[in-house]
């Protein structure tokens, strides 16, 4: 640059003057790009916390191995919901299954809630319950391949369990089983059943008489859900009989009740009392059942 042209050096004053006016500041330097994978483990761990099980296992988990190291913290999985995740229709069931195992190792027997939909089979539940001492909640949602025998085992192995949604599962079945249940699980204070009975009619050949009176051996029960069952105004007699804390009870398309003076005095201690859908044919959500049902706590 020829000296000439260059620019006159400017005074201290004047430089002073422009930097208290802004024209003369340095261009900020980049800002360097974080490294989330030296966040806290507890950091992680709580954002972790906030996402379900399948997208820990399938996408925050497998990050780098901070993350995955994250995603090992057994309190992260003493509640396992496999159940509303979009992927749980569209995936293998092997795959889920081995995903659900991998959720009860690494609870490190803290499990306390388990929801399935569809894939749970009776292997995994007794990979479950030979692994999960302090159970308190399961739900199992149209898992076709749990049977009685499979059901009735893992129950034996869960004392502490509180809540017990079972809905669309049509190999579960029978008065002895919800029997079993409730001597099995003396703590049980929720249970919601939800039935498809045109499918278990064509799986069954016949309708399932009888059965909920074995929901009267749940004696500690606060709150009932019967969806879809061919309970009985006597059947639900001997229920409410059986069961002096019952705060809840909703019946929906339960077409065998016929809502009279003796059942109305029969449920008048009950605080929270749903008969729907007993006369009118209604459609609504497979999981409905499982709505607002409070797994697992006190």
């Amino acid at each position: 640059m020829d000296p000439q042209s260059s620019p006159p050096p400017r005074s201290p004053a004047s430089r002073r003057r422009r930097m208290e006016a802004g024209t003369d500041a340095q261009p900020a330097s980049p800002l360097s790009a974080k490294d989330w994978s030296e966040l806290p483990l507890d950091a992680l761990s709580s954002v972790f916390a906030k996402l379900g099980a399948v997208e820990v296992l399938m996408g925050a988990g497998l990050v780098c191995h901070s993350w995955l190291d994250a995603a090992k913290v057994p309190y992260l999985w003493r509640s396992v919901d496999m159940s509303r995740h979009k992927l749980v229709e569209e995936m293998d069931g092997d795959v889920l299954c081995a995903m659900a195992k991998v959720a009860v190792d690494r609870s490190g027997g803290q499990l306390k809630v388990f929801v399935g939909k569809g894939f749970v089979t009776d292997e995994l539940l007794k990979y479950i319950g030979d692994r999960s001492p302090s159970l308190k909640g399961l739900g199992l949602i149209s898992c076709r391949g749990v049977s009685n025998e499979g059901f009735t085992e893992f129950i034996t192995k869960c004392p502490l369990l509180h809540d017990l949604l079972l809905a669309v599962c049509p190999n579960i079945w029978g008065r002895d089983v919800y029997e079993a249940t409730g001597k099995a699980c003396p703590q049980l204070k929720r249970f919601g059943l939800r039935k498809d009975l045109f499918e278990w009619f064509l799986i069954n050949n016949t309708m399932p008489i009888g059965e909920a009176l074995g929901i009267a051996a749940m004696r500690e029960l606060r709150s009932l859900r019967l969806i879809e069952t061919e309970v009985t105004n006597d059947e639900l007699v001997a229920v409410l009989d059986s069961c002096p804390h019952l705060e809840l009870l909703c019946l929906r398309r339960c077409y065998s009740i016929s809502v009279d003076g003796t059942l109305r005095e029969k449920c008048a201690g009950i605080k929270e009392l749903t008969f729907a859908d007993l006369v009118f044919h209604q459609e609504f959500d497979p999981t409905d059942c499982d709505r607002d049902f409070d797994y697992g706590s006190d």
